[in-house]
C-alpha cells in the first residue's frame, strides 16, 4: 500500500472526510434552521449532503414564489413538501379569490361614489310640486322639469313607493279621517 489513504497515526483518511462531511452539513444546516438560505453550500462531493442541498434548493425557490404570490401572481403552485404544499396552495387560491372580490366590491363602490356625486350639488326644486330641473334645461319649458320620484330612479337605485303622510292626509282627505 502506498499510504496515502492513511494519516500518521495509521487511520484511513475516509474517516476524516467523513468526519469533514459531518461538519460541513452541521455548519449548513443549522443556518437552514433559522431561515438563513444565502451564504450556505455544501461541497459538491459532499454525498452525505445530497438531502439538505435539495431541501435548501426547495426552500429558495418556495421563497421566490411566496415574492411572486405577494406581487399578485396567483398561478405559483407548489407539489413538493406534503403539507405545506397543501397550505400554501390553499392559501394562494384564497388570496386570488379574496382579491378577486375585494376588486368586485371596489367597482361597486366607484360606481356608487360616481352616483353619489351625480346627485350632490344643488337640485333646482320646485318649491310647490317638488319636480326638479334638468340640469342646463330651459326653466320655461315643462318639459325641463322631473318628477322627484323619477330624477332619483333614474339616477341611482332607489325605489320609492307612494303612501299619505298625517297632513296631506288632513288637507286632502278630510273626509276620511274624521
Amino acid at each position: 500500500m502506498d499510504g496515502s489513504n492513511y494519516t500518521n497515526q495509521g487511520e484511513p483518511a475516509a474517516n476524516y472526510r467523513l468526519i469533514d462531511f459531518v461538519a460541513e452539513i452541521q455548519n449548513f444546516i443549522f443556518p437552514l434552521s433559522r431561515g438563513e438560505l444565502s451564504g450556505i453550500r455544501i461541497q459538491p462531493n459532499n454525498f452525505l449532503g445530497s438531502p439538505f442541498k435539495a431541501l435548501h434548493s426547495r426552500l429558495v425557490h418556495l421563497t421566490w414564489q411566496a415574492g411572486q404570490v405577494a406581487n399578485g401572481d396567483y398561478q405559483q403552485r407548489i407539489d413538493f413538501m406534503g403539507d405545506l404544499s397543501e397550505a400554501f396552495n390553499s392559501m394562494v387560491v384564497e388570496l386570488a379569490g379574496k382579491e378577486k372580490a375585494l376588486k368586485k366590491k371596489i367597482e361597486e363602490l366607484e360606481r356608487a361614489n360616481s352616483l353619489i356625486k351625480h346627485l350632490e350639488g344643488i337640485l333646482p326644486i320646485c318649491s310647490h310640486c317638488k319636480k326638479i330641473r334638468l340640469k342646463e334645461a330651459d326653466p320655461k319649458e315643462e318639459k325641463s322639469w322631473v318628477a322627484v320620484e323619477e330624477y332619483i330612479t333614474k339616477r341611482t337605485e332607489a325605489r320609492f313607493s307612494h303612501s299619505i303622510c298625517p297632513e296631506c292626509m288632513k288637507t286632502f282627505y278630510r273626509d276620511y279621517c274624521e
